[in-house]
């Protein structure tokens, strides 16, 4: 019997360290958005800034999750307007209203300082971030990202779409005289034709697969931001001359066949204190080229002796 309870002791102290380090909430921000906020795993503090615009977090938790938190404490933020938290009433989607919701959380959770992990479009976020919260950061790791959203599509992105669907006259998707919103408009009407566009961005059906599966089982999943993100100026700017006067350590990981930010987006990073570390593959590489990563991220803590 003794032997029985000491067990339920050891059984019960180990399930409350696990609740201790995977908490989901909701935290209001000072303009009443609830962000959706979960946290996992053990170690120095870290915040996952999604891609999209309008991502969500949870592909990244459900996909790569296992190796961020063996590292370290993940922060999941949904973002504004995104997943499973809500939108302003004010439309305020600014990339200063933004990295204002990354500083409350950060408050809200007590958290001195903290790590940054961006993907894609999140690599926007984090640069500007990066760029006015300076000391509140003690690193950051970016992941198949890009500074110049706007750079990305019109370079790499559209042109891979109008080559994938062979068109012809391709004049009205290039023309940067339309704005950028209607043409992203009428690519995804074009992937409504073909069951295969995930070439574009996954190296194999699987992935998109397990990508695509990460989306359900929710009721409802908010998609505003995606909506309004090409519509908002902010995100039409290059944000890689920034990268100059940031010394923040730096891990910068690009895929050699990178459809959705472009293969030579690393060219215009200058972190001053940077590892850069190219890997086989496309923007979601981190699927199905895990180890990869997971030795980018080995790499990086020990070049800048983070622990």
């Amino acid at each position: 019997m003794k032997i029985f309870k000491r067990l339920c002791i050891i059984v019960l102290l180990f399930i409350c360290h696990i609740i201790s380090f995977a908490q989901e909430m909701s935290i209001m921000t000072s303009d009443s958005v609830k962000l959706f906020v979960h946290v996992k795993g053990d170690g120095v503090p870290c915040l996952f800034i999604h891609g999209g615009p309008g991502q969500g977090s949870n592909y990244w938790e459900k996909l790569a999750g296992d190796m961020s938190e063996k590292h370290f404490k993940m922060i999941y933020l949904d973002q504004r307007g995104c997943g499973r938290s809500s939108s302003p009433l004010n439309g305020d989607y600014s990339i200063q209203r933004m990295i204002m919701d990354f500083e409350e959380v950060r408050k809200a959770l007590n958290i001195k300082t903290w790590l940054l992990m961006g993907h894609s479009f999140g690599g926007i976020l984090q640069t500007f971030y990066a760029s006015v919260y300076p000391a509140n950061i003690e690193g950051m790791l970016m992941f198949n990202c890009t500074l110049d959203m706007k750079g990305s599509l019109e370079g790499s992105y559209i042109p891979s779409v109008v080559d994938f669907f062979e068109i012809k006259n391709p004049a009205f998707y290039t023309d940067q005289s339309i704005p950028l919103a209607t043409r992203l408009d009428s690519v995804q009407k074009l992937f409504m034709t073909r069951d295969d566009v995930w070439k574009l961005s996954f190296s194999s059906l699987e992935a998109a697969t397990k990508f695509g599966e990460t989306y359900s089982g929710f009721q409802t999943w908010n998609t505003d931001f995606s909506k309004s993100a090409f519509l908002v100026d902010d995100y039409t700017k290059d944000y890689s001359p920034l990268t100059e006067k940031i010394g923040t350590p730096t891990l910068f990981v690009y895929g050699t066949d990178d459809k959705n930010v472009g293969i030579e987006q690393h060219l215009k990073v200058k972190f001053p204190n940077m590892l850069l570390v190219e890997v086989t593959g496309g923007h979601m590489g981190f699927i199905e080229n895990k180890n990869d990563y997971d030795r980018a991220i080995a790499s990086f803590l020990v070049r800048f002796n983070i622990d």
